[in-house]
């Protein structure tokens, strides 16, 4: 979040807590898939980024 604020992003709560949890999500995949024996990919659809968008994320 400290870099969110140094480059100017929004600071609602609602719009931090979006990114927050994406970002979140992101390194909880990044650890899963980037170990030595990463569990096959799942047939669900790749979660979006977007405004206003909250999890369970439906595509």
């Amino acid at each position: 979040m400290d870099t969110a604020d140094e480059v100017g992003l929004p600071d609602d709560p609602e719009f931090r807590g979006v990114l927050a949890y994406y970002l979140e999500w992101g390194t909880r995949m990044a650890l899963i898939y980037s170990g030595p024996n990463p569990p096959p990919l799942p047939d669900t659809p790749m979660p979006r980024w977007d405004w206003g968008l909250t999890p369970p994320y439906r595509g």
